[in-house]
Order: structure tokens, then C-alpha cells, then sequence
């Protein structure tokens, strides 16, 4: 178990400058693979400090200003994300806040090239993405990574962000994003995970040696931090199986996917599987309308193609709790041994999707899936 406490602390969402130390009598948090996590605390202002009255609580801990961020020590930040609401109760003295993660800033970014900041006049836009317009189409290359770069460097030409980017990696990847879809960026980036053979995307928060924290964008087609080997029925371990659930909601074996419009034509796509077929299970049918922005076949088939291979797998859910001193990241993979009436003795290969954790606790909550042997 962690011997330092945890603290709470004020970030710039513009620069990541560090702003001051919050008290707190509660703080809990939640990350989950490729979304942007959130955060709940409460500050009693009650016991605040001289020098956190005089930074102008009111002021400093406004919506989308200020990035809050709970940490061991400076090299240890559990979460971080942007404030998005905030609520007093003069009766208590308690302040409530509710911030993102990572990258919940970019909800509050569109996907336009800045040279529409001086070139952009109100009035009709031709919209003709054979031949756009002005400045109204932006084009990246290269690997999944290397646009989801190129999405957020153009972003951070509007106003700076505390985001890192890596090197371009190279690849041959094309996506061509248009201005009048008015998408932001952080579906944009979603859009990308979503890929069949997308990648999986973490803003991993950081404090450097001078106190400012960056989140350093991650993408890569397995992220995996640690590969955790437990046993939860060792005493002492500090390991626990919690739960297990499926769920068959979203499963399907034939997917037909929908696109925009042009005119008077639709795109359409269709991706079948014989997974489930093959092992008992009726054809499934299911429907895609959840990208009637993409106008281009090869992508549109792709989001069909993922659906349908997510869809033919087992929706299962392995809950577990280990203790806050394994530093349990998402993407993690972990081999669970269990010795259980329902899942029997056998050896769970999992991959970490969701990690929770609280200042009330020094157990860390988390939902796997099972994940392929390689």
C-alpha cells in the first residue's frame, strides 16, 4: 500500500501551469480504454487555507478553465481532466465538482482549418467534397496515430492545450475531414479507435520536473503498460474476483451500415462473419447509423467491418479489485488464476478496459475482457 497521500490539485487547461492545492474530503475517478475518463470531488471550503482563499476559489475553479488532477506524488497522477460543472451548498461549505479526462477539452474543438479563423466571411458554403471550397478540407496521412496528431496539432493552432504529441510514425492511412460537418475532434479521434484496425488512444496526464502537467497523447494498436500475473485466491495478494456478466446486446454475425447522403444517393456497406453461425447461433442482424457524416466507401466499410467483429465475440465482463500498489493502467493485460463455482479453475487471460479508484479506499475497482492469446 502507498504510504503518501493523496492530494488534489489546480492546473491552466490553458498552458497546464500549476495553480494551487485543493482540499478535499472526497475524490473518486474512473478511466476507461480510448474515452476520456471523468472525476467527482468535493472541496470543503471550510477547512481551505488562507492561500487558496486568496487564489479566488470562485474564479480559479471555473468550467473548462481549470483542469483538476489527483496525484500521489508529482510522478504519480492518477486522473486528470477538465472541469465541466461545479456545485455549492452554502449549508455545507462543500463544494462539488465534476471534471473529464484527458480529452475532454476536444469536445470543445471543431475540426476546421485555422486559416478559416481570418478566411472564413458568413454567408453560403459550397459544399462539394470533389472540389471543397476555401480552406474547408483538411487532409492527414500516414498512420492512425500520425492523423489523430495532425487532428490535434491543427486544434492546438486555435489556442494552446496542455497536450504533448509524439514523432510521426508513417503509414498509408488517408483521411480527408470536411470543415462544414462542424465534428469535433474528440469524435474525430473516437472515430479513429473505432477502426476495425484503429488504435487504442489514452491522454496519459504527466508533471514535470517544473509542475506543469501535460497530457501526452498514446495511440498504438495494443496498449498495454504491464502484464499483471494474480491469483485470486491467494491470501495476502490483494486480488479479488468481483464479478462477471455478459452481455448480448451487441451481438450481431451481419451488420449493414449507413453513411451521408449525396443528393439523391446513400453509401452503404455490409459486413458478415460466420463466427456465431458456425458454433450454434442464428444469423444476427444489425444495423450501423452512427456515421451518416462519412461519405467515403473504404471507411464506412471499416466501421461496419469492427462492428461485426466485435459483435461475433462474447460480451463478457470480468470484475475485479486489486490493491492501489499495483499501478494498474488501462490496456493493461492481466492472467487471472480463479478457483470459482460458475467460471470453475482456470486461468483468465484478460485485457484491462476500466480502472476506478477513491480517496475512501486503497482498492482499485476494475472491468476486464477476455483477450486472445497470443
Amino acid at each position: 500500500m502507498a504510504d503518501a497521500p493523496l492530494t488534489l490539485h489546480a492546473y491552466s487547461a490553458r498552458t497546464g501551469k500549476h495553480l494551487g492545492r485543493l482540499p478535499y474530503t472526497s475524490c473518486s475517478w474512473s478511466d476507461s480504454i480510448s474515452e476520456p475518463g471523468q472525476m467527482q470531488a468535493e472541496v470543503a471550503m471550510g477547512s481551505a487555507s488562507a492561500a487558496l482563499r486568496r487564489l479566488d476559489p470562485y474564479e480559479l475553479l471555473r468550467p473548462w478553465r481549470t483542469i483538476l488532477a489527483v496525484q500521489r506524488t508529482p510522478a504519480e497522477v492518477k486522473h486528470a481532466g477538465v472541469i465541466t460543472s461545479r456545485k455549492w451548498d452554502p449549508a455545507t461549505r462543500t463544494l462539488s465538482i465534476s471534471a473529464g479526462g484527458g480529452w475532454t477539452l476536444l469536445g470543445k474543438r471543431l475540426v476546421l482549418d485555422h486559416a478559416l479563423d481570418t478566411a472564413f466571411h458568413d454567408g453560403d458554403v459550397l459544399v462539394d467534397e470533389d472540389h471543397p471550397a476555401g480552406h474547408w478540407a483538411l487532409t492527414f496521412d500516414g498512420s492512425y496515430r500520425d492523423i489523430a496528431v495532425g487532428l490535434l496539432r491543427e486544434s492546438m493552432t486555435w489556442g494552446g492545450l496542455p497536450i504533448s504529441l509524439p514523432d510521426r510514425q508513417g503509414g498509408d492511412h488517408t483521411r480527408t475531414y470536411y470543415g462544414w460537418d462542424l465534428a469535433t475532434v474528440a469524435d474525430r479521434i473516437s472515430d479513429l479507435a473505432d477502426l476495425l484496425d484503429g488504435d487504442e488512444i489514452r491522454f496519459n496526464p504527466q508533471v514535470d520536473s517544473s509542475g506543469r502537467l501535460t497530457f501526452a497523447f498514446e495511440s498504438a494498436p495494443e496498449l498495454a503498460d504491464h502484464h499483471w500475473r494474480w491469483t485470486a485466491s491467494v491470501p495476502g495478494q490483494r486480488v479479488r474476483l468481483t464479478g462477471y456478466q455478459e452481455d448480448g446486446s451487441g451481438m450481431c454475425s451481419d451488420v449493414w451500415a449507413v453513411g451521408g447522403k449525396n443528393a439523391d444517393k446513400t453509401v452503404m456497406a455490409r459486413a458478415a462473419r460466420d463466427d456465431l453461425t458456425e458454433h450454434g447461433w442464428p444469423v444476427l442482424q444489425a444495423k450501423n447509423s452512427e456515421h451518416t457524416t462519412v461519405s467515403e466507401l473504404a471507411t464506412l466499410k471499416h466501421c461496419a467491418a469492427a462492428q461485426a467483429w466485435y459483435g461475433a465475440g462474447m460480451s463478457e465482463t470480468i470484475g475485479l479489485s486489486v490493491g492501489e500498489e499495483y499501478d494498474v493502467h488501462v490496456g493493461d493485460w492481466a492472467d487471472l488464476r480463479v478457483e470459482d463455482d460458475f467460471l470453475g479453475d482456470r486461468r483468465l487471460a484478460l485485457k484491462i478496459t476500466d480502472v476506478k479508484g477513491s480517496s475512501d479506499s486503497d482498492w482499485l475497482d476494475l472491468q476486464a475482457r477476455p483477450r486472445a492469446e497470443r
